[in-house]
């Protein structure tokens, strides 16, 4: 049995990197990973220390309720995105919409 693929993933070094789940999907160029509940916490903190150094329409901050489900609101547009664990058991955090960049590619 051979291991599953993965690809590391950042947002210009803003964010940690993230080990996940290897895919093909792109947007705009970009990767679409998908992370586990507990990277997802983990993505949560570090939106929260980030909107403490900047404007808060600058930044998107996430919410992770009881129930496992993952609100994203964005400041710059003032909406809210919900975020349910796919099929696959991920969640799709920012796909589609932030710039996700594979690292070492």
């Amino acid at each position: 049995m051979t291991a599953a693929r993965t690809m590391r993933v950042t947002i210009s070094g803003v964010y940690s990197e993230y080990e996940v789940p290897a895919n093909d999907d792109r947007w705009n160029g970009f990767a679409v990973p998908g992370f586990t509940l507990d990277q997802v916490r983990q993505l949560a903190a570090e939106t929260d220390a980030l909107g403490a150094t900047v404007d808060a329409d600058e930044i998107d901050t996430i919410t992770i309720g009881d129930d496992g489900i993952v609100s994203v609101h964005s400041g710059h547009w003032n909406c809210t995105t919900i975020v349910v664990p796919d099929p696959d058991g991920l969640y799709y955090v920012g796909g589609y919409e932030w710039a996700w960049e594979i690292v070492g590619n």
